[in-house]
């Protein structure tokens, strides 16, 4: 990219102003505010947009409208971007946007605009309006300052910032993604052998003799009761471990004594203590009230796989058979007695027939069976009817429960955000107070303890423990009996349905199991260490680049400099690192300006769109000696670049430079003009 023209409309200091770019070294000096960076801005602004910038920050203070308008060329083909800002209200947006190509103006919005841009110079980045485009940032135009913040960066963060620039942060996302994937397919495989884990004993219960039903039935309502009584026995023990814990953190905050500090230190570590306190409070919750709670919630079983609407039309038909056995059982009853009149009086009350005693008798004794059947049928009813009544009680219970422990995870879910916010908040806090003073001695804490109050809480608190254990035994009791009650129910060919599917799924879990391995134990591990080979790879060649320009630009032999594996520069001198907080003005300079010039490379060489024949230098030689600004001559005819743009305040370097562009500020507005 070779730029040729720049036109600023209402931008900051410009009213309007046309800027033309030569080629070869141009420098633009001017004094500090003269208005120099806005060229700058105002370049990176037509290419790619406002990205994180605030618009009111380009337009002239009490414009209502600026524009900007900016011609270069790529590889011959010559291109003209028009971005425009306008106020509206309180706030500057973008307004009308065109690329003037060769086969006419194409208007577009703010980010197609920058979408196309990224097209014709091939920045492999994603258009995203709201950012800066990384690979101009380190290939082309970085501003001095900026490329000093990464120097001081946390390693980690720089490395972050790096793989973005040098274009291999896929390998990073390829193995977040694996890992993510491993995680689904593991929760899927647990999910399905989980569900098939009782396939061997669906298929002992084909063997379940019907005769244990009853002694089944029995056991279970022993043990209900005996759950009963061990549930209203438990809530009472957590109700007075509640009221003793009550009582425990309202005596046992924690009261720091600190030395004599500053008051924004004292207030920050007492905000600190503060947070401890909450996140221990939040865990204990969690881990003495809510978790026990879900714990025993999650371990109840459902009594039944039918719904009580199921249950309800069940004892419905079979009150309903029950009145129809009874009504039949009322009409035997009244043949019965009419057969016995006959018998008795030996006359037919209809015709006054004489009637033969022996043949009622026998019609007596058959309608006696008859009865005798319908009563057992109805006793059968009445049977039905209580286990049906009962398990509906079992249901509902179930059903309250189940509510229950949805609430309870919703609290364990809160409670779990506000510790990780606490936590967060803390860190923070204490990174401050660290910057504040290397010196500050850490708080001693004073905390009280209550051992009469935490006795009684133990005391409790095993004794809950011991109920809870207690219950979970005769739950796990019950569930078992209403299972096997179940499956005794159950015909043979839905056992043998049910028994078909868990087969199938036992089946995937394994497969799902061996791809889980396979992503976690082959793929990533081979991720990360390809990442590892390229990143070595570049950071060779970075090191290079590196002490070539630190060398040309520090003439100490005494002081050598270079790139560890974390990208971090490392100075020695005499054979002992130096702090680089601690070089002169000028050294700091240089250290970034080689380290600016290095990454240039590198980033040019790895982003295969990027032609080297455009470079933005922005006060590259801040805190030089004049001996030192002389080696920008020998770095400028190094590079070998077809068009340099600098930025300066510095007169020496006019020297250097093909084209000198002063800059000058006039009562508020800046001009232009060629010196030579």
């Amino acid at each position: 990219m070779i730029l040729k023209s720049l036109r600023l409309e209402n931008i900051r200091s410009y009213i309007d102003r046309t800027i033309e770019f030569p080629m070869g070294k141009t420098l633009f000096e001017g004094d500090i505010g003269s208005g120099k960076s806005t060229i700058l801005m105002a370049i990176e602004f037509a290419l790619f947009g406002l990205g994180s910038e605030k618009g009111g920050s380009l337009l002239r203070t009490g414009a209502k409208k600026g524009s900007v308008t900016l011609n270069f060329e790529v590889e011959g083909e010559k291109y003209e971007i028009y971005r425009c800002l306008e106020r509206k209200g309180k706030s500057v947006q973008q307004s009308e946007c065109y690329l003037k190509t060769k086969e006419g103006i194409l208007p577009l919005s703010a980010s197609e605009m920058k979408e196309k841009i990224l097209e014709i110079l091939k920045f492999n980045e994603p258009p995203d309006p709201k950012a800066q485009s990384v690979i101009y940032r380190y290939a082309v135009f970085t501003p001095q300052e900026e490329m000093k913040a990464i120097l001081w960066m946390h390693p980690d963060s720089r490395l972050q910032t790096l793989r973005k620039a040098f274009r291999i942060e896929d390998y990073r996302i390829a193995i977040e993604n694996s890992l993510m994937l491993t995680k689904l397919i593991k929760e899927k495989s647990i999910k399905l052998d989980s569900h098939a884990s009782d396939l061997e004993v669906r298929r002992e219960a084909l063997k379940i003799k019907e005769a244990e039903i009853s002694d089944c039935t029995k056991r279970l309502t022993s043990l209900i009761k005996d759950e009963q009584v061990l549930e209203r026995k438990s809530t009472e023990l957590k109700e007075e471990i509640g009221r003793l814990q009550k009582m425990k953190d309202a005596l046992g905050k924690a009261v720091g004594e600190i030395p004599l500090l500053t008051e924004q230190i004292e207030e920050k570590r007492k905000e600190i203590s503060e947070l401890k306190g909450e996140v221990e409070q939040l865990l204990k919750k969690i881990k003495e009230e809510l978790q026990p709670e879900i714990d025993r919630l999650s371990d109840t079983k459902k009594p039944t796989t039918k719904t009580e609407k199921e249950l309800e039309k069940e004892l419905k038909e079979l009150r309903d058979r029950e009145k129809e056995l009874r009504k039949l059982e009322a009409v035997i009853d009244a043949k019965i007695t009419d057969y016995k009149a006959i018998e008795e009086n030996k006359v037919c009350p209809t015709c006054d027939r004489p009637a033969d005693p022996k043949e009622f008798k026998k019609k007596i004794r058959l309608k006696m069976e008859e009865k005798n059947k319908v009563s057992l049928e109805v006793s059968g009813c009445e049977r039905t009817i209580k286990e049906i009544e009962e398990l509906q009680n079992l249901l509902r219970e179930y059903n309250r429960m189940q509510e229950q422990l949805q609430n309870l995870n919703e609290q364990v879910k809160k409670h779990k955000e506000a510790i990780e916010k606490d936590e967060t908040k803390i860190k923070t806090l204490t990174e401050q107070i660290k910057i504040m003073s290397k010196k500050l001695e850490r708080a001693k804490k004073e905390v009280q303890e209550f051992n009469l109050v935490s006795g009684k809480i133990e005391i409790f608190n095993k004794e809950l423990d011991k109920v809870q254990s207690e219950l979970k035994t005769i739950t796990s009791e019950i569930s078992k009996t209403q299972e096997t009650l179940r499956l005794l129910r159950n015909n043979v060919n839905e056992l043998n349905a049910e028994i078909e599917i868990k087969e199938k799924e036992k089946k995937l879990a394994e497969k799902l199991n061996e791809y889980s391995i396979w992503l976690e134990e082959f793929f990533v591990p081979t991720l990360s260490i390809i990442e590892k080979h390229v990143m070595l790879d570049i950071n060779q060649e970075f090191n290079q680049h590196f002490q070539k320009w630190w060398n040309l630009l520090i003439e100490d032999p005494e002081k050598e400099a270079r790139i560890d594996e974390n990208f971090t520069p490392i100075v020695e001198q005499d054979g002992y690192e130096q702090d680089i907080s601690y070089l002169s003005g000028g050294e700091k300079t240089s250290l970034a300006l080689a380290y600016r010039l290095a990454l240039n490379s590198i980033v040019k060489k790895v982003s295969t769109g990027i032609k080297s024949n455009l470079l933005i230098l922005d006060e590259p030689t801040d805190g030089f000696s004049k001996e030192q600004l002389f080696k920008i001559r020998e770095i400028l005819d190094e590079i070998q670049c077809s068009q340099i743009i600098i930025v300066s305040h510095e007169k020496e370097l006019e020297g250097f430079a093909d084209h000198v562009i002063r800059v000058e500020k006039r009562k508020g507005i800046s001009e232009i003009k060629t010196v030579s």
